[in-house]
């Protein structure tokens, strides 16, 4: 009988020790959220690269991505995050994260058949514990982006600037059809919303990461930090961890478009669109608090 006690006392521990950690994990993989930022801390590296490895042996070639930062300390949790776009449709996401850590580094193997516009963006985040319960957090951006040509009139190849008059006409050919893709999306998803678009300036969110050392529309720096902060905040959320409908249904954001970020030009808020593979709308809205 003792025995018997020793054995379902154990199956507990383990059991609640498993929950606990289950729970927990969960709870950090989805904890990007903005605080007031601790200039203490800065990343010293911070890095997004697409590189291409070659042709396979299933006549499929293969991308490296991979995602690096590094703080100047120790903080209390770091994640990096990272959206890899192909001509405009998202591809895959990368995440990692860990707590008290200094530095992240993350890589994945992207296999493709086809000449494609290869673009990612990655969020890198750090939340800070100081003394008296306060929380402060810093982000960065850093994006990359690849053109990678499959065609059965050429040999294989890719690059990043195109040096030769070949490699500008492939790039004016998957810019072109990229673009027509967005722009046939964003202009569905305005229409159906009913949305005033002369009342806003857009940025797709591939451009975010310019405003990592500029200010947005209007805005301060740090007001522009707060608002990207946010921003990324919701974006995980509600795009990074899929696509929540209005019935609570939660469906995949895999082949979704790239969001379109429409900032109102009098600054109160973000409108966030994007259109889902099958179609179907999705609107985010974020507020823009100016009074400090």
């Amino acid at each position: 009988m003792r025995s018997k006690w020793i054995f379902v006392l154990l199956l507990a521990l383990i059991t609640s020790g498993f929950l606990y950690a289950f729970y927990h994990g969960k709870s950090v993989r989805e904890s990007i959220i903005f605080f007031p930022i601790d200039e203490s801390v800065i990343f010293e590296k911070a890095s997004t690269t697409l590189q291409f490895i070659g042709k396979n042996h299933d006549d499929e070639y293969t991308i490296n991505w991979n995602v690096t930062s590094l703080t100047n300390k120790e903080i209390f949790l770091r994640q990096d995050i990272s959206l890899l776009f192909a001509d405009g449709k998202l591809f895959d996401t990368l995440s990692k994260w860990e707590d008290h850590s200094q530095k992240l580094a993350q890589d994945k193997k992207i296999k493709g058949g086809d000449s494609s516009y290869y673009q990612a963006i990655s969020l890198h985040y750090g939340e800070i514990h100081l003394e008296n319960d306060l929380i402060r957090s810093q982000h960065q951006m850093t994006r990359d982006h690849l053109y990678v040509i499959d065609s059965e009139y050429t040999n294989r190849f890719a690059f990043k600037k195109p040096h030769t008059e070949e490699e500008q006409e492939w790039k004016n050919i998957l810019d072109k059809v990229t673009e027509k893709q967005l722009e046939m999306s964003w202009k569905q998803l305005i229409n159906f919303y009913h949305i005033k678009q002369e009342e806003y300036e857009t940025i797709p969110l591939i451009e975010l990461a310019a405003y990592n050392t500029k200010p947005l529309l209007g805005l301060t720096m740090a007001k522009t930090q707060e608002v990207i902060g946010s921003l990324w905040e919701g974006l995980y959320k509600n795009y990074f961890l899929g696509l929540k409908t209005k019935e609570g249904k939660v469906i995949s954001q895999i082949g979704s478009t790239m969001p379109l970020l429409l900032i109102a030009k009098d600054n109160s808020h973000i409108v966030i669109l994007i259109q889902a593979e099958n179609g179907l709308p999705f609107k985010l809205i974020q507020k823009i608090q100016l009074n400090e």
